[in-house]
């Protein structure tokens, strides 16, 4: 039986909606590339309420086939080509390879600002001199983070003329590092005696409870999780028989877009099950008991039962943090909270990661397990060894 008849070079096949919740619409379809691999190309529409069919999705899907069409079909990479359009078409690929919503709204408001000191330059003469001389004014006009950004876009850029055989070499390798001006002074983490304080305040909070705070800000001091980790949770990913949450996704806002959940964590490592502590058991059970909570798909929804913003949930701690005695603590305290007692404890590094959802040990013990402390332990060690005793 003869299957499925190919598509022609630079031509999809049926577009199907699907429904994402919300009002947003998610769009997909089969393309035939230039190379001739039939890919998934997919897009989400805008949240819509009056969009019952999901035509903004596919609006925006036949929108991104056709430049994906016009630059498969544009001529191959030359010296002539122009590195701005070569920046278009890596940050193509990377929607392609699904990196974060939000991480390529970035990329893309970046790249508006990299176009005005790269304007006409060409391939050929994108030297490493040149590259460094507007990496070096985006570090001046928009600041080392900016910069540093640029330069990562400007590297995956030219990498497709050296693909090409347009360049031998990349010229973004030989460009001078951008160093951050003031060093971050990161969030702090909060002393073991202060956890228990905290807890109570947040108990006792008429804000807290007013704003539907108390409940995530105690699972984020229990666990350690991502804001973005935390408000993707459902009640499926709760098991209270085993006291146990499991990390299956995110939420990411994207400009365009808004809050969406996606099935997936920051990281491969990001794939995890927590365990809980009998206080954070109770205040899940009491939660899901609740009459509107407990009938919800996700654990920490919106006032109204929509996914919360992750950044809506820092602005109110931000507002209350004062008021409850630990006016420098943010949400990523917690993290380090975690990671910090795992290491007074005398756990291993390992066990932080995987608390943590890091890929590396390394990122656990040099950023999260706090540094700068007294260490008696030592002093004591050496006054074994010498053998030494006061009487």
């Amino acid at each position: 039986m003869p299957g499925r008849p190919q598509l022609r070079i630079g031509a999809h096949g049926k577009i199907t909606r699907i429904y994402q919740g919300d009002g947003v619409w998610l769009a997909r379809c089969r393309y035939r590339d230039l190379d001739g691999v039939t890919r998934v190309v997919q897009r989400v529409g805008p949240a819509d309420e009056h969009d019952k069919r999901g035509k903004l999705a596919e609006d925006a899907l036949v929108a991104a086939i056709t430049e994906r069409r016009r630059m498969a079909m544009a001529e191959d990479v030359t010296l002539d080509t122009k590195v701005a359009d070569l920046v278009e078409r890596h940050l193509t690929r990377l929607e392609e390879e699904r990196r974060s919503p939000a991480t390529m709204s970035t990329y893309r408001y970046n790249v508006t600002k990299l176009k005005n000191f790269i304007g006409g330059l060409r391939v050929g003469e994108a030297t490493a001199a040149r590259v460094d001389a507007a990496i070096r004014s985006m570090n001046n006009a928009h600041g080392p983070t900016m910069a540093r950004q640029c330069k990562t876009i400007l590297r995956g850029a030219l990498q497709l003329a050296v693909m090409a055989n347009a360049i031998s070499t990349n010229p973004v390798r030989d460009v001078q590092p951008i160093k951050l001006r003031n060093r971050p002074k990161g969030a702090p983490a909060l002393e073991a005696n202060q956890v228990g304080t905290l807890l109570r305040s947040l108990l006792e909070s008429k804000y807290c409870q007013e704003f539907d705070l108390a409940d995530p800000i105690i699972v984020l001091m229990a666990t350690g999780l991502r804001r973005s980790e935390l408000l993707a949770l459902r009640w499926e990913d709760f098991n209270a028989e085993e006291a146990t949450l499991a990390v299956t996704g995110k939420l990411v806002r994207a400009k365009g877009v808004g809050v969406q959940w996606l099935p997936e964590p920051k990281t491969d490592a990001g794939y995890r099950t927590v365990p809980l502590p009998k206080f954070a058991v109770s205040v899940l059970q009491a939660r899901r008991a609740r009459e509107f909570l407990g009938q919800q798909r996700f654990i920490f929804p919106s006032t109204v039962g929509t996914l919360r913003d992750p950044n809506n949930l820092g602005k109110q701690w931000r507002k209350v943090r004062d008021d409850l005695g630990v006016p420098e603590v943010t949400s990523h305290s917690f993290r380090k909270t975690i990671a910090t007692l795992i290491d007074d404890e005398g756990l291993s590094a390992r066990i932080g990661a995987d608390q943590l959802g890091h890929s590396n040990v390394s990122m656990t013990q040099d950023r999260y397990m706090k540094r700068g402390r007294v260490h008696q332990q030592v002093a004591d060690l050496m006054d074994r060894t010498v053998d030494i005793n006061d009487e």
